[in-house]
């Protein structure tokens, strides 16, 4: 009897074990199982690599993947609107911020049974069991330094820098009310500045640094790849945003490319993927999100330019990733960030110039 126990207590364990990440093996999940179903995915990442990990799932499952790109801000406002009658499957990619608001909301479904590959740490599973991290990354300063030079400027060292006047003309930033950069930018600003306990628009200091770089900035754009894309098409000298997307640039032979982080410190995402709440294909989505915590789904993305850091055991980290460890990093506050999203975009909104604000 005592044997019996003893060996339904180290079933129990090993299924407890699985459940919660530190147990895993591809051969346990049949991938073929819903062969000739289909999924929408609603992709936040860069369009190479929501269209490579969507073709890898396809042609791993079975299942037809159609997917729409949108910035993370505006897949959160695609799920908001439809909450009554979702679209789509499965969220992916983007960072965490609209993610935590989406499951505030109730917009992501509680995927409490997901059996994955174990996490390399705590933090990309913090946002368990509504949505899941895939990768992170840094914010920070791409900067053209011939253009730069030319100009006889320096390359900025501080989030204070960029308020200087000398700097003109010369930055281009990510809107918040359209891409969770923007969102984490601001948030950045008002955490190492600010006073998370006080109310936003109460805190003139942050308003009036945001107002000074906006005196700074040419455009604001609509997603947070696109202020290292504005640098490399030289429409500005600065881009405020992921310091892994201006390793792709410098990896695609950009060498006017140089990588800054502020002295103060900066935030760090944890980019996510999530199943839609009241979704139409809900097994398929759940197989989707298993992959995308597979080493082999996350090695995807350095193979079309995207270079943050992998979230599960047994990813490799893309090896130009590695120049960017040691940079300093305050405790980011990303459920702050995520309950106070709107509040943020309303204190930002309210000293900015909204003619700078890009169309597309």
């Amino acid at each position: 009897m005592k044997k019996y126990l003893a060996m339904i207590l180290a079933l129990v364990m090993v299924f407890a074990l699985c459940v919660s990440g530190t147990a895993f093996a591809d051969d346990e999940i049949d991938w073929r199982a819903y062969e000739g179903s289909e999924l929408m995915v609603y992709g936040g990442s860069d369009e190479e690599h929501v269209a490579a990990v969507c073709k890898a799932f396809e042609e791993k499952t079975g299942i037809k993947v159609s997917y729409i790109r949108m910035s993370g801000n505006d897949c959160y406002n695609r799920i908001l609107e439809e909450r009554e009658n979702p679209q789509g499957d499965v969220w992916f990619g983007g960072t965490w911020d609209p993610y935590i608001a989406a499951a505030n909301e109730g917009l992501l479904y509680e995927y409490s049974d997901c059996v994955h590959t174990p996490y390399k740490s705590e933090n990309f599973g913090v946002g368990e069991p509504y949505w899941f991290g895939i990768y992170s990354g840094y914010i920070g300063f791409i900067c053209d330094k011939e253009e730069l030079e030319a100009r006889g400027l320096d390359i900025p060292q501080s989030w204070e820098d960029l308020m200087d006047p000398k700097y003109e003309g010369q930055i281009v930033m990510a809107n918040p009310g359209a891409t969770g950069t923007g969102v984490m930018t601001t948030s950045i600003l008002f955490q190492i500045f600010g006073d998370k306990d006080t109310p936003l628009a109460e805190q003139q200091n942050v308003l009036d640094m945001i107002a000074a770089m906006d005196k700074n900035v040419t455009t604001y754009v609509k997603t947070g790849s696109g202020t290292s894309h504005n640098v490399a098409l030289g429409e500005a000298a600065i881009g405020v945003g992921f310091l892994h997307t201006g390793l792709m640039y410098i990896e695609d032979g950009y060498d006017n490319f140089v990588l800054s982080a502020p002295e103060e410190g900066t935030g760090y995402e944890v980019g996510g993927t999530a199943i839609i709440e009241g979704c139409k294909h809900l097994d398929e989505a759940k197989l989707f999100i298993q992959f995308a915590l597979t080493p082999e789904c996350q090695e995807i993305g350095q193979t079309v330019g995207a270079l943050q850091f992998l979230t599960v055991e047994g990813a490799k980290d893309p090896e130009s990733a590695t120049s960017l460890l040691g940079t300093k990093l305050i405790d980011y506050d990303s459920a702050w960030t995520g309950a106070h999203k709107n509040e943020l975009i309303e204190a930002w909104n309210s000293v900015i110039s909204g003619d700078k604000i890009a169309e597309d």
